[in-house]
């Protein structure tokens, strides 16, 4: 009789289950990349969902995801992990960037471009800042550098 190839559970079992959730934020603490991957694989298609059933558009969901998956990275260190349900604070930073898009993304007065199209400032500033974060978070995927991070 052969024994099983692996019997690791694959990144996407640690999901489900609340310990692991919580050991891979615990790494996350501790700026463990690989870790900050395992938890990006196991929740950001949670996410993805979550923002878009609540924005009008796919790149928006995207940017929310990586605004989302940034902002973990950079909050994990200020969380005890034994006292976090790891996916309802994931969901929670990913609604408050849902909510700053929605605010964001709200008509403004707009000043004319070179063309004379209307756009609004904040849609410069905005794709400058969502470039941006997808240009981070490409970096701690260890994703070399391509249109989208995600």
């Amino acid at each position: 009789m052969k024994a099983k190839l692996s019997s690791t559970p694959s990144p996407l079992d640690e999901r489900l289950d609340e310990q692991s959730m919580a050991r891979l934020l615990r790494r996350v603490t501790a700026s463990d990349q690989t870790a900050f991957v395992t938890l990006y694989d196991a929740m950001s298609s949670q996410v993805r969902k979550q923002a878009l059933a609540a924005l009008s558009s796919g790149n928006a969901a995207d940017a929310v995801v990586a605004a989302t998956f940034l902002q973990i990275w950079w909050l994990a260190p200020l969380h005890n992990p034994d006292d976090t349900d790891v996916p309802a604070w994931i969901t929670a930073i990913a609604a408050g960037r849902i909510a700053d898009r929605r605010r964001n993304s709200a008509p403004t007065p707009s000043t004319a471009n070179a063309d004379g199209q209307q756009r609004s400032p904040w849609s410069v500033l905005s794709s400058a800042y969502d470039e941006t974060v997808a240009v981070v978070l490409a970096g701690l995927l260890g994703h070399r550098r391509s249109r989208k991070a995600f």
